[in-house]
This record gives structure tokens, C-alpha cells and sequence, in this order.
């Protein structure tokens, strides 16, 4: 996850997500990444509003 700039503190917006529901596809640093559940499981996430 470090590899794709995935540190804490990085917002990571949602967008899209495939049919059967994996992969999903996120805005991270300006980039689309489509992640599969299990990779997205090691991932901590925090909401904040803006």
C-alpha cells in the first residue's frame, strides 16, 4: 500500500465500483487505483467531514 502512496494521513475518495462488487475503484493522490476487497481490508479507514 506504500507503493501507491497509500500513508496515513492520505485522503482516499471512493468512485467506482464494479458489478459483482470487487474490485472497487478510488481517487487516491490524484490517481484511480482499483483495489480488491481483501487488499482493501488492510487499509484503516477514517471519515472526516469537509
Amino acid at each position: 500500500m506504500l507503493d501507491l502512496g497509500i500513508i496515513p494521513g492520505t485522503l482516499i475518495k471512493p468512485v467506482l465500483k464494479s458489478p459483482s462488487g470487487d474490485p472497487r475503484a478510488f481517487e487516491v493522490r490524484g490517481t484511480l487505483l482499483a483495489i480488491r476487497k481483501e487488499n482493501a481490508q488492510d487499509i484503516k479507514i477514517e471519515t472526516i467531514s469537509i
